[in-house]
């Protein structure tokens, strides 16, 4: 538990602000922990569908004793829970506003056992400690509930500004399998966006995330023509030998000086070592920096799977062989596009004046829904969650006192937004 003098707000803030930072305090305890234990203690593996519409039904309860409007949007395949965005009383269906982005879905099949939120002993005594363990805690249940106390706090603390409040939260069900059914909600939502704060888990020493890689997935698929390889070698058609092209002329687009990547991970291919292959296949995962550099893995791949062999001379029956290619981008990359910094400076005097740290976070491997916005050139933000670590990982943790900080800084933020901006 987060002390009192850890707690207390700068002299240099203003009495709005102050009265903001003690509505997220007052609350902390007896209302935003038992909710991230609530969400936490229910169980959302992306895949089990039922169970991820229950934890996304806590958020919409929070949601509407703030007086939100929801728009749920269905995956038209039945595979993932309900999308969701919601508003603000002041935000009409067709108004521009600010965004506040996170998902309900996690990595942790209930099969793990994985299953519930604990706290770490503390000074005031067994389970009053400052770490929270258990499903989501990082990634990223204690985001969504540093959005919806910092709107609690607003509402509660500035009514005036809570009225004038134009804002979105957008909430999906499967970021954590690439976001396949949520994306064209995002494609819907992003003219209407000035600009996007995601609540990822935070990153080390506080730093803010402004660029993340694109990530794409592909697929070659090989088909040959099987022979018994002592008798009638000559008339088959080597599906493995035409899969080994490929993989060396893939991984070859790798360019490290532009951070492109090409990763063969799987293959698998053959029947019994006395027979010709008649399939074969790989499975290769791409990440890069930018658009055009995604453009160009993907127009390269298909240019392989077009010729696999190029000038390399090769016996004229693996050119029989048909090749297809699957996938393509799952996730273009998150760039630093106008408005970014702006928005990074922005929030940054808010966490400062809270105590967190400051600055941009490296290039992050990773993805998220911020690419993408991004991509649909919506100014974006990241890692506005609480710090911690082990993300995808049942060692999983976070921090209460950096989440109620977190909470905090954007609470102010948000009075500020509906304030007309930066005064």
């Amino acid at each position: 538990m987060p002390s009192t003098d850890d707690a207390e707000p700068p002299s240099t803030v203003s009495p709005l602000q102050r009265s903001i930072y003690r509505a997220v305090e007052d609350a902390f305890e007896s209302e935003q922990v038992p909710f991230l234990r609530s969400l936490v203690d229910t169980p959302s593996h992306t895949a089990a569908r039922d169970d991820v519409e229950a934890a996304a039904k806590l958020v919409d309860a929070k949601a509407q004793q703030l007086g939100l409007a929801v728009e749920r949007t269905p995956d038209p395949e039945q595979r993932f829970a309900d999308h969701r965005v919601f508003r603000t009383p002041a935000t009409e269906a067709d108004a521009r506003s600010l965004a506040l982005v996170g998902h309900i879905d996690t990595v942790f099949p209930r099969s793990m056992g994985f299953l519930a939120m604990t706290r770490d002993d503390g000074p005031a005594g067994p389970g009053t400690g400052d770490i929270v363990r258990g499903p989501g805690t990082l990634d990223m249940k204690s985001g969504l509930s540093a959005v919806l106390f910092a709107m609690q706090a607003v509402r509660h603390a500035a009514p005036q500004q809570w009225e004038r409040l134009r804002l979105r939260f957008l909430l999906n069900s499967d970021e954590e399998v690439g976001s396949p059914s949520s994306a064209p909600m995002f494609e819907r939502v992003a003219p209407l966006l000035t600009g996007a704060l995601v609540f990822e888990a935070g990153r080390t020493e506080d730093r803010i995330v402004t660029c993340r890689k694109g990530s794409a997935r592909f697929e070659f698929v090989v088909e040959g023509r099987s022979a018994h390889a002592g008798n009638q070698h000559q008339e088959g058609v080597n599906a493995i030998a035409v899969l080994a092209h490929l993989v060396l002329r893939a991984e070859a687009i790798t360019d490290y000086a532009r951070g492109v990547t090409v990763n063969v991970g799987i293959i698998e291919g053959g029947t019994a070592k006395n027979t010709v292959p008649d399939r074969a296949r790989c499975v290769i995962d791409s990440r890069f920096l930018t658009v055009a550099d995604a453009r160009e893995v993907v127009a390269r791949m298909e240019a392989l799977a077009a010729d696999p062999f190029g000038d390399t001379p090769v016996e004229p029956r693996l050119r029989e062989a048909k090749v297809v290619l699957v996938g393509g981008v799952a996730r273009p990359p998150m760039e630093a596009i106008e408005g970014t910094q702006a928005l990074r400076l922005r929030y940054e005097r808010h966490a400062a004046a809270t105590g967190l740290q400051v600055g941009e976070a490296p290039l992050q491997g990773g993805g998220s829904d911020a690419n993408l916005l991004a991509a649909l050139g919506v100014p974006c933000i990241d890692g506005l969650g609480p710090h911690g670590k082990f993300f995808h990982n049942p060692r999983e943790w976070s921090s209460l006192s950096s989440l109620q900080r977190r909470t905090q800084a954007l609470a102010t933020l948000l009075a500020e937004e509906a304030a007309g901006g930066p005064q």
